[in-house]
């Protein structure tokens, strides 16, 4: 079980409500606590805040920041920037993050705390969904951004980012280049891990691997979505194609190793043919 430490100032509002969510959303993935620097006590807003969202509240505490430092964790998030100066008392952490939220209690009222108290829900939320456990090991962010550095490279990528997956021979006629050319940049994503294939009688396929991590595909997906006209003429070219041939879903194609989104495509595809 992993361990991870939010630290704020007060130890009384921002990491409290943090460890509370953190602890409900992540289950026995994480063991969570807080700290602060200067603990003042929980603020009864907290307890307010949670109880409204259905969240456990027991075991919270307000803890001195040196009262850990003895202790590993593998995660560090400071919540405002007078907390980020007391990670020096955790360097042997594996991770140290720091996410800036405001002091809710600068605000009379709750309403301050329900707002970061949703906004680090969907911070706590991102988080889990791109450190999910990952069942093989992977490239990191330095080999993939030079990765997708190479236009030809970011375009395939982007090509399969829409259509799920493609053949060497789609690759080639719409990216308009030489077969060699389009094959040792897909041995080179295969290799890295970034795709699978997969054969259909004499085609093979370039597909997303379920193993790839979230924040990869979180990236692929953001580059794409925030770029819209990339790759239009290619997507022009591919609607033209008149000899394409499309992946098939066969009864006993088990789809090992193919990706749950490209796995529903083709299931979707299937129940369309049949209507």
């Amino acid at each position: 079980m992993k361990r991870i430490l939010f630290l704020c100032t007060g130890n009384s509002a921002r990491s409290q409500l943090a460890e509370a969510i953190m602890r409900d959303m992540a289950g026995d993935e994480y063991m969570v606590m807080s700290a602060g620097m200067r603990p003042e006590g929980v603020d009864p807003r907290v307890y307010e805040v949670l109880d409204h969202m259905k969240i456990s509240s027991d075991h919270l505490k307000s803890v001195t920041a040196e009262s850990y430092q003895d202790q590993h964790f593998d995660v560090v998030i400071t919540l405002c920037d007078k907390a980020s100066n007391e990670c020096e008392l955790f360097t042997d952490s594996d991770a140290l993050i720091h996410w800036d939220f405001k002091d809710p209690k600068q605000q009379a009222g709750s309403e301050s705390f329900f707002e970061t108290a949703e906004q680090l829900k969907s911070k706590i939320a991102l988080f889990l969904l791109l450190n999910g456990e990952q069942t093989s090991p992977t490239i990191g962010p330095v080999e993939l951004f030079k990765i997708m550095s190479d236009p030809l490279r970011l375009r395939i990528l982007m090509l399969i980012e829409d259509e799920y997956a493609l053949s060497v021979s789609d690759l080639t006629k719409v990216l308009e280049v030489s077969q060699p050319k389009v094959s040792r940049h897909l041995a080179l994503l295969r290799d890295a891990g970034i795709l699978n294939d997969h054969r259909e009688g004499q085609w093979i396929y370039y597909h997303f691997p379920t193993s790839l991590p979230k924040w990869i595909t979180h990236v692929l997906a953001t580059v794409r979505n925030g770029n819209s006209a990339m790759i239009n003429q290619e997507k022009i070219r591919l609607m033209q194609l008149k000899d394409r041939r499309k992946p098939q879903l066969s009864k006993s194609h088990t789809f090992s190793g193919l990706s749950e989104k490209y796995q529903h495509h083709l299931a979707k595809k299937e129940l369309q043919n049949r209507n």
